[in-house]
């Protein structure tokens, strides 16, 4: 999978209580399960496809672009807490480790070469969002 711009964090559902905040705040731990579980990350990659990201309690990462490409890996949390995903088959990007933050249903993450960000929908979902003008 591409890296992504803005997300799936993807990243997406079952109703996961996530409360609106004035300002972004780190997910950890657990909480990235609570959150993701039954949840669709949608965002853009770096070439600005639009896909949608799926997490699962596990270690499960899957994602879909607008195209219809598909791709399946791993995630998992490092001792920092921050989420690290491996893509199979995807040689332009093996994926990484990637400190993550919320506000609301809006998600980011940065790693020390990429940053990008995604909206959460609130349950499992095959739909894509419509591209927001910039």
């Amino acid at each position: 999978m591409k890296q992504l711009r803005a997300l799936p964090v993807a990243l997406p559902l079952i109703a996961v209580a996530v409360s609106s905040l004035a300002d972004p705040r780190p997910v950890r731990w657990g909480e990235f399960v609570t959150i993701m579980q039954g949840n669709t990350l949608s965002g853009k990659t770096a070439a600005g496809t639009i896909v949608n990201l799926y997490f699962l309690a596990g270690g499960s990462a899957s994602y879909e672009e607008v195209g219809g490409a598909r791709g399946r890996g791993t995630w998992q949390l490092d001792k920092d807490g921050d989420v690290c995903v491996a893509w199979a088959n995807s040689p332009e990007n093996p994926g990484g480790c990637f400190h993550v933050t919320i506000d609301g249903s809006k998600v980011a993450w940065e790693s020390k070469d990429t940053k990008g960000g995604g909206t959460l929908r609130g349950g499992i979902t095959e739909t894509f969002l419509k591209p927001v003008a910039q």
